[in-house]
């Protein structure tokens, strides 16, 4: 969940230049008023009907009905509270630092999400897409490069050695998520008066980072110092297992931060830049953070999901009115690159990268 926010004391201003005012810092509880909750057992039409909503008043929503086996979160929080707690070593071997597509451990420290804040208090596992992963592409021997280009964020995934147990937790899970994210595009689609079936052939293996998140308790009184900084995510939506430690927060249309509180037997779904700009803006892509005060370890699940990484992302026809797309095309893998280079890399070396992928 990472972004090039510039913070100010009373804005941010996102990477596609959008500004986000802030009223005042503190912090009250949300209703289904400022966050809806959306049950996928409706009839569709409600169902795409209710998604518009919540993607053009706020970019946050609720679902529940997903379909998400709960034995399988269960299975990935007990790997992940395994590895978290491993030897310092067990982590290190597979330090991000060695990947070239940012997977892989990251300490406490090495990200920076918001500028003008100190480092991110967590530490996080990440992984990208990979066919293996994906319960519809082995059985019909699907070659993870085959319909895209050598784009810099496509490579192999890496796996603590000694934490077995993790990458097939991984796999039951980012499958799962996988099959409910081609469930929610088609949703996406209707809602933006397309298609159902128009963006399908965009998300066959789809840029679909999955990370696990483990929060530290944290002193409120400490300065500049947050869970996750503020931020609005890269990619087209996130689909997140959030716990029950409440400590997300989200900034709303009208300046204001509302905790978005755990709410049992759901995900929280957002939507992140990617579908904001090919939305031409009629989708919102929210500010968010994560401030953990409550004296207790917090684990979360998110996946983003993206398109393929060789796909033109430009404004979209039923988006676009007189007054003409905001943004001009971009390449999914370039853009996805770039911005998680920026909070990870020293001003230097992120540079440098960018020179290279020209």
């Amino acid at each position: 969940m990472e972004t090039e926010e510039t913070a100010q004391t009373t804005e941010f201003v996102s990477f596609s230049g959008n500004v986000r005012s802030v009223i005042n810092d503190s912090v009250r509880k949300s209703d289904v008023s400022d966050i809806p909750i959306i049950s996928l057992s409706q009839p569709r039409h409600q169902v795409v009907q209710q998604i518009r909503d919540a993607c053009t008043r706020i970019g946050f929503f609720y679902i529940t009905d997903h379909e998400v086996p709960q034995q399988y979160i269960d299975k990935l929080l007990s790997a992940a509270e395994k590895f978290f707690h491993a030897p310092g070593h067990v982590r290190e071997e597979i330090h991000f630092s060695k990947s070239k597509h940012f997977r892989g451990y990251e300490r406490c420290g090495d990200n920076n999400t918001e500028t003008g804040k100190n480092p991110d208090l967590n530490e996080q596992f990440s992984w990208g897409y990979d066919a293996t992963l994906d319960p519809i592409k082995p059985s019909i021997g699907f070659d993870n490069n085959s319909k895209q280009d050598k784009n810099i964020m496509i490579g192999d995934n890496v796996w603590p050695t000694q934490v077995p147990e993790l990458k097939p937790a991984v796999k039951d899970y980012y499958g799962s998520v996988l099959m409910l994210a081609r469930k929610l595009i088609k949703l996406f689609a209707l809602a933006l008066s397309l298609p159902e079936t128009y963006f399908d052939p965009m998300f066959m293996s789809p840029g679909a980072m999955g990370r696990i998140l483990h929060y530290f308790p944290q002193n409120p009184a400490v300065e500049d110092t947050l869970g996750l900084g503020a931020h609005t995510d890269i990619e087209c939506f996130t689909i997140l297992y959030q716990g029950n430690v409440p400590a997300l927060q989200v900034l709303n249309s009208s300046g204001e931060w509302i905790e978005a509180t755990p709410v049992e037997n759901t995900f929280v779904i957002n939507i992140g830049d990617m579908l904001a700009r090919w939305s031409n803006d009629v989708f919102i892509s929210t500010v968010h953070r994560v401030l953990n005060v409550t004296g207790k370890e917090r684990y979360s699940i998110p996946v983003f999901v993206g398109t393929e990484y060789s796909t033109i992302i430009e404004p979209l026809a039923t988006c676009v009115g007189p007054e003409g797309p905001k943004y001009k095309p971009i390449k999914a893998g370039d853009y996805v690159y770039k911005r998680l280079a920026f909070s990870r890399l020293g001003r230097e070396e992120y540079e440098q990268k960018i020179k290279e992928l020209g």
